[in-house]
């Protein structure tokens, strides 16, 4: 037998490698989103009296917010891992939280006096909301960018970059829990910030990691 008969053999015994499921990956990234958020805020604890706060529209808008935007990325990249697949209704709603956090932002700065507008920005709370955000995100976006080797993604870089969107931005959900600022200049500006930063990451690991 040539080499090339025992490469091929070889090749034959191998396994296949496991079938593309979209369900089964949806449900593996909640997962990996949902356990470290739901560690933090065992650890941390959740904000006081949380349903009361919600009277605010802001309390919840905050939560509402990234949660659409994790939904929809999620979704958009799982239609993304195909060949020839495209964006779909998705990735157009998905710019939908995006401009709606856009308008609220622009609504506090307009309508909040200038003294108010920035009051509760300082290098603790920005620190600890950034830090948060983008660390709870590093085991989501590992976990997905395994998960999408399955598939095959035709743009590495935009897939990675929505594999962060997806991760950073339910990381904003969990912690958007327990976090007590409800200025939408501080939370619309910072979690913001954090899910540029973790998407410019994936866009980045994912230009290496999805490339076949």
């Amino acid at each position: 037998m040539t080499s090339t008969d025992e490469l091929i053999a070889r090749l034959a015994e191998d396994p296949p490698p496991p079938a593309f499921s979209p369900r089964r990956i949806a449900a593996l990234a909640m997962a990996s989103i949902a356990l470290p958020a739901a560690a933090f805020l065992l650890a941390a604890g959740m904000r006081p009296a949380l349903l009361s706060a919600w009277v605010n529209p802001l309390v919840p808008l905050k939560t509402a917010l990234p949660l659409a935007i994790c939904v929809l990325s999620l979704l958009t990249l799982l239609r993304l891992a195909r060949p020839g697949a495209r964006p779909g209704i998705a990735g157009w709603l998905l710019l939908t939280p995006v401009a709606a956090a856009t308008v609220l932002w622009l609504g506090a700065f307009a309508l909040l006096p200038p003294a108010e507008r920035f009051a509760e920005v300082g290098i603790a709370s920005v620190g600890e909301c950034l830090g948060a955000i983008i660390l709870l995100s590093i085991i989501p976006t590992v976990c997905i960018l395994r998960l999408l080797r399955e598939g095959a993604a035709m743009n590495p870089p935009l897939s990675g970059a929505l594999v962060g969107m997806t991760a950073a931005a339910g990381a904003a959900t969990g912690y958007s829990l327990f976090c007590t600022q409800d200025n939408p200049l501080f939370f619309v500006s910072w979690y913001g910030l954090a899910l540029l930063v973790v998407t410019g990451a994936g866009a980045a690991f994912g230009g290496r990691v999805l490339r076949w």
